[in-house]
């Protein structure tokens, strides 16, 4: 039988989400995280959130960051997340992007970018729920996006 930590996150890996990074610029060096946990909160005002894990090596810098940009990947992206999963450095991954307007790297190919300003952090268990409020936005590509469900990606 599963533990019930394991048969948890399996019954939850049967919901798919979507792929994206959060990025953002540390010191005029480039940085990205790959998460699954994007989702919109509110159409007025704009407000996004994702969860950052309390565990994650780069807990602090992503928690202390005023502006950030979350990237939606698009299907044929999974070695970018892949990578930035790896290392938050987005030079050493091999993507390419473009300054947005509030300092975060806009990653090319993406299917979407929201540019955020942090707005709160709410403690959640073993997570950081980061609220963003959502600044500029475009849909630079007109594909599918990224997927995962059950452990594995997808495209839709």
């Amino acid at each position: 039988m599963l533990s019930q930590t394991r048969g948890y996150r399996d019954c939850l890996g049967r919901f798919p989400t979507g792929v994206a990074l959060i990025s953002l610029s540390d010191q005029g060096c480039a940085r990205a995280m790959t998460v699954n946990s994007f989702v919109s909160v509110s159409l007025e005002p704009r407000l996004i959130l994702w969860s950052l894990d309390n565990n994650c090596s780069h807990y602090s810098l992503f928690l202390s960051a005023s502006h950030f940009a979350v990237n939606v990947l698009a299907y044929d992206q999974q070695g970018l997340s892949i990578a930035c999963a790896r290392n938050n450095n987005l030079e050493v991954s091999g993507a390419h992007w473009r300054i947005a307007a509030n300092g975060a790297p806009l990653v090319d190919g993406a299917v979407a970018h929201f540019e955020c300003t942090m707005r709160q952090t709410i403690p959640a268990g073993d997570h950081q729920i980061i609220l963003g409020e959502v600044t500029g936005f475009d849909m630079p590509r007109d594909e599918a996006s990224l997927a995962f469900v059950r452990s594995q990606y997808a495209g839709l």
